[in-house]
C-alpha cells in the first residue's frame, strides 16, 4: 500500500501560500501585469477527476505547464502563453516509485473519445481569473 500523499490544510494556511506563490512568482509576457489578475487556479470538474481515478491509478500528479490560449482555453493554434495544470494519473510500483499511468481513451462528459491510448491525462480546466469565486 502506497504512503498516504498530501494532508488537509486550514483555509488560513492556504490564504497565506497563495500569497506567497503571488509574491514569488513574476507574470508570464502574455500575463497581465497586475499579479492579482494572474493566473491562480484552474477548476476541474468532479467527472474528470472520477474518470482519472477510475483508470486504477494509487493518485494523482499535477503538473504545471505553459500552454497556447484562446479566450482561457487551451488551443494549439492560440496565440497568447499561459500557466496551465495537467493531471496525470500515477501507479505505484513494487519499489515505492510513482510513474505516470498508462490508461486507455476516456470518454468526456458528451461520450465522445477525449484523448487517445498511452500516457496522457487531464487539462484545460476552467481558469481563475475568469471561474472564480465572486
Amino acid at each position: 500500500m502506497p504512503k498516504i500523499a498530501g494532508r488537509f490544510f486550514s483555509k488560513a494556511e492556504i490564504d497565506k501560500y497563495r500569497g506567497e506563490f503571488k509574491k514569488a512568482h513574476q507574470p508570464l509576457a502574455d500575463e497581465p501585469k497586475n499579479p492579482d489578475e494572474n493566473r491562480q487556479a484552474e477548476y476541474f470538474s468532479r467527472e474528470i477527476l472520477q474518470q482519472l481515478l477510475d483508470t486504477g491509478c494509487d493518485g494523482l500528479r499535477i503538473y504545471y505547464g505553459v500552454a497556447p490560449e484562446t479566450n482561457g482555453e487551451i488551443d494549439p493554434a492560440g496565440t497568447a502563453m499561459m500557466r496551465r495544470l495537467f493531471l496525470v494519473p500515477v501507479k505505484i510500483d513494487e519499489k515505492g516509485n510513482g510513474r505516470d499511468f498508462q490508461f486507455k481513451a476516456i470518454k468526456s462528459a458528451s461520450g465522445e473519445k477525449d484523448g487517445t491510448p498511452g500516457d496522457g491525462g487531464a487539462g484545460g480546466g476552467l481558469p481563475c481569473p475568469g471561474f472564480c469565486n465572486p
